[in-house]
């Protein structure tokens, strides 16, 4: 998806089961990026209130769990987080670490509090403990310790990946499933953006596009894809259960299944 289209998300919504979990790609229900550092803050947040309100709209209409990358103004600034929207409540996330390239500066813009790194929230459902996440927190050793001690069994990497790391992304995100006998349920943007430039010593304006390629995916346990979207506008479907991510878990010895009882 490269932006929110309702009609689009209802229509897919009516399809599956309640107490589903929908997981969006990051900068898909706001602008991306380089519009926001042209957009005044009261216009960001007012878009994705708006979009916020529809989401716990579809959430209570369907009984299904949405969880959505948002930028929300707060008294100290703009917040980076992510919503849990589920039919009873709403929780948020503020993403603890923010991509600071000269490029790409979020933690220049965003006003998030700073933190070492520690889980994000974690809701269990149906006995599985559930993670979300953004894609650039996916570097972040401390995120996945502390994910690791408190017995998460499943993340949701939200993301808005670009450029030439496809593989890249699929080897880190194989790597974290694995070691951490844990299953990470990708959402990358796809589309594109063009970001207007001067080069040094010249007077001509040039142009690059930023091309979001997709590829969301399931990363297994096993250190497999078990299944991708490549570049084209869909949804995919997994049904898991606890025995499933247990069996890994026991199999490899990384985790011990039973590690959220004793972190309780």
């Amino acid at each position: 998806m490269a932006r929110f289209d309702l009609e689009f998300v209802g229509k897919t919504l009516a399809k599956m089961p309640p107490q589903a979990l929908i997981l969006f790609p990051e900068y898909v229900i706001t602008p991306f990026f380089l519009e926001l550092l042209e957009s005044e803050a009261h216009t960001i947040h007012q878009h994705s209130q708006a979009r916020l309100e529809q989401l716990q709209e579809l959430a209570t209409k369907h009984q299904q769990h949405l969880i959505a990358p948002l930028i929300l103004q707060e008294s100290s600034g703009l917040i980076k987080q992510m919503a849990w929207v589920s039919p009873s409540q709403t929780q948020f996330y503020p993403q603890q670490k923010l991509i600071h390239f000269s490029h790409w500066d979020e933690e220049a813009f965003f006003a998030n509090p700073k933190t070492k790194g520690r889980a994000p929230l974690i809701v269990e459902l149906e006995d599985l403990r559930i993670a979300p996440l953004f894609g650039y927190e996916l570097h972040f050793d401390s995120i996945w310790l502390d994910m690791h001690q408190k017995g998460v069994d499943i993340v949701l990497l939200s993301t808005a990946s670009t450029f030439e790391s496809s593989e890249r992304w699929r080897m880190l995100c194989q790597a974290r499933a694995f070691c951490n006998s844990m299953l990470i349920a990708r959402a990358n943007r796809i589309g594109s953006v063009r970001q207007g430039y001067y080069p040094k010593h010249s007077s001509q304006k040039h142009n690059i596009a930023w091309n979001f390629y997709g590829d969301s995916f399931m990363a297994l346990p096993n250190g497999q894809i078990g299944d991708s979207l490549r570049g084209d506008l869909g949804v995919l479907h997994l049904e898991v259960s606890k025995d499933y991510l247990d069996a890994w878990a026991q199999e490899w010895g990384f985790r011990k299944p039973n590690t959220r009882r004793e972190h309780d």
